[in-house]
């Protein structure tokens, strides 16, 4: 048992330090000597121990953070209303992706906005608008999914994904500004749940606006 949670530990150890490596300084400088190192393993040989390689890693952090997110999603399902087939295409928008801006990042924040923005660029995630893939951990993304899509099913099918992935791209990129301080050093300084407030009324009209 003890082998087991050490196990599991460094695995955490290296998907946390890969995923800060890729929001910092893109896909590319996630080696695996890199990684183990910035995961402070002596042995340079540990991802490939216990992922195969850097790819099967990658996809282990994204598996790492759906896990991670999946109380919140649930909690926030729970609270939407009594049933989520009446949720409307924003709520259930919302309940999918504001968790990940919720993460408690143990080493930089949001690392994990930064990271899956890499990953996208890079071509290496999977379709994140498709319920029917497999995501362990997370049995909530496909019904959020399914429900989406539902919601949007007044559109024709490439313009609802469409909006779906602005959506998506105005919250991501809207941190990832707010991170880097993009927004002026000599503005007011900007809390980030008045940034993720005001983002989210901008998803609500494009989720519903005539098309």
């Amino acid at each position: 048992m003890a082998s087991t949670s050490r196990s599991e530990t460094t695995r955490r150890q290296l998907c946390l330090a890969a995923e800060t490596l890729v929001a910092q300084s893109g896909i590319g400088v996630a080696t695996l000597r890199a990684v183990a190192i910035a995961a402070g393993q002596k042995n340079t040989a540990a991802v490939s121990y216990h992922f195969g390689s850097v790819e099967e890693l990658l996809r282990a952090v994204i598996d790492l953070r759906l896990r991670d997110t999946e109380a919140e999603r649930a909690r926030m399902i729970r609270e939407s209303g009594p049933s989520l087939e009446d949720a409307d295409a924003f709520t259930a928008w919302r309940c999918m992706m504001r968790p990940y801006f919720l993460l408690d990042d143990e080493q930089t924040p949001h690392a994990h906005i930064r990271f899956m923005m890499h990953m996208s660029a890079a071509g290496l995630l999977s379709d994140p608008f498709d319920a029917r893939i497999p995501r362990p951990g997370a049995p909530s993304i496909a019904a959020l999914l399914e429900r989406l899509h539902a919601a949007l099913a007044w559109l024709p099918p490439q313009l609802g994904r469409a909006r779906i992935a602005l959506a998506g791209a105005m919250m991501w990129n809207a941190v990832a500004l707010f991170d880097k301080h993009g927004f002026g050093e000599e503005q007011p300084a900007l809390e980030m749940e008045t940034l993720l407030t005001d983002v989210e009324k901008l998803v609500r009209l494009v989720l519903s606006a005539p098309a």
